[in-house]
């Protein structure tokens, strides 16, 4: 048997008119009623978090993207009154390939018998703003079972109604619309009160290459080898688990 998704899936891809049909028909199944009400949801009302779950549902949930910031460990040379001489070879210069003016203008690829809601949405919000109101138009047309010059498909419709509800100032699409075109925004979560960690030596006489000087007058140098240390004892902890957690949950 067919998941819901996949009948979902196909009820999105007919034609506006093939839904108001499935929606009418005295042979309706129980599955078919339930995708029929997501669609009105989604296609009559405001209601974005049916939108929302109907792009969840086709496309996938988006990812949020997650920043630890950690803290950076130094070593301060208390007693180093220079830097020690450095090796041959150890100044190379990295060639940094490609240029950031290298993107190249793509053309479209939208299939209409095969794109979902996300790839719809990313076509009509290049249309003319009248597009809108259009796939609407003809939507209650059809409804009405007045000629149309054009069926929209169940997708558009859905998208169509999105953007009207966006363009209304309705932050929930607003939000909705950031989401599926840019991504969700990154969550970051700080360690340590983003305080970076200074280790004294009082042994060295010469700090390493790429010390510099603090407001003190002291060479720091950072130690990357304790901050992978640090973070491989605090992602193997409870502890620290525990605090990742809470971060998320703080920001979810």
């Amino acid at each position: 048997m067919a998941t819901l998704k996949e009948k979902f899936e196909e009820l999105i891809h007919k034609d506006w008119s093939q839904f108001v049909d499935i929606e009418k028909s005295g042979d309706t199944t129980v599955d078919e009623a339930t995708l029929c009400a997501l669609v009105r949801a989604c296609t009559d009302t405001n209601n974005s978090n049916a939108i929302k779950t109907a792009f969840d549902r086709i496309d996938g949930m988006l990812e949020t993207p997650v920043e630890i910031k950690v803290p950076k460990f130094y070593i301060r040379y208390i007693n180093a009154e220079s830097i020690e001489p450095q090796a041959p070879g150890e100044n190379r210069v990295k060639l940094i390939e490609g240029s950031e003016n290298g993107e190249k203008t793509k053309s479209s690829t939208y299939d209409p018998a095969t794109a979902k809601l996300r790839e719809t949405l990313l076509e009509m919000r290049e249309m003319p703003r009248q597009i809108i109101a259009l796939v609407l138009e003809n939507k209650r047309l059809i409804e009405e079972n007045q000629p149309t010059p054009h069926d929209p498909m169940v997708k558009s419709v859905i998208v169509a109604n999105l953007l009207r509800n966006a363009s209304k100032g309705k932050m929930a699409a607003i939000d909705l619309i950031f989401d599926q075109i840019d991504g969700k925004l990154t969550r970051t979560i700080t360690l340590l009160g983003g305080e970076d960690v200074y280790v004294d030596d009082y042994l060295s006489k010469e700090a390493p290459v790429g010390a510099i000087k603090d407001e003190n007058g002291y060479y720091i140098a950072e130690d990357k080898s304790m901050t992978t240390a640090w973070l491989r004892g605090f992602s193997n902890s409870q502890k620290g688990l525990e605090i990742l957690a809470e971060g998320l949950d703080e920001r979810g």
